[in-house]
């Protein structure tokens, strides 16, 4: 069963307190860093950055998250794992430069000795991602929970495993000296438990 620690968290914020209004905005990290120095956002659920953006904003961690290649189903690779000078050879489509996952892509090839391969298409989205995957030879390196359910179906397959401690870090960023309220006290507590689990 793949691990889904933020909908589980928010499924079980919302058991408890059924009347509350929950928003989730997804985007980037750069778009969504200023909001939440604003206050418009209580806190960010992604990649933690190292290091810290600034002394006016802390993190926490909640678990290590640790990608994988993904390709289509029947990717001419996909009985080939593990072989970086051919995975180089294959166009890919990942994060911009400076961004957790981007910065542990790099250190995959550059730690093997071998040149990163062309990025032609640039993107942080998971469904913008997913479909491009579908659809051509392209590869990239996202974590196995965020196209879970295209795993199970085999519309995308695992082509084969970074390289071993390639990983990274997910958790939680909020302004510095804030204050929760009771119940976001609970949901992040939820999310904490469910990060556990």
């Amino acid at each position: 069963m793949p691990r889904a620690p933020v909908a589980e968290g928010v499924s079980q914020f919302h058991k408890a307190y059924p009347e509350s209004e929950i928003r989730i905005i997804e985007g980037s990290h750069a778009e969504l860093i200023e909001p939440l120095r604003d206050g418009e956002l209580d806190f960010l659920v992604g990649a933690l950055r190292d290091p810290v953006p600034g002394d006016d904003v802390q993190q926490q961690s909640l678990f290590e998250d640790h990608p994988v290649i993904i390709g289509r189903r029947d990717h001419p690779l996909r009985n080939q794992p593990g072989d970086l000078q051919k995975l180089a050879s294959y166009p890919w489509i990942i994060a911009a430069p400076g961004t957790p996952l981007r910065m542990r892509w790099e250190q995959m090839f550059e730690s093997a000795g071998i040149e990163c391969p062309d990025v032609p298409i640039e993107c942080g989205s998971v469904i913008t991602i997913r479909q491009i995957l579908l659809e051509s030879d392209f590869l990239t390196l996202l974590s196995p929970d965020q196209v879970a359910v295209e795993l199970e179906a085999q519309w995308l397959s695992a082509i084969g495993q970074p390289p071993a401690g390639l990983h990274r870090t997910i958790g939680i960023t909020t302004r510095t000296g804030w204050m929760p309220t009771a119940m976001q006290r609970d949901f992040l507590a939820m999310l904490e438990q469910a990060a556990k689990d």
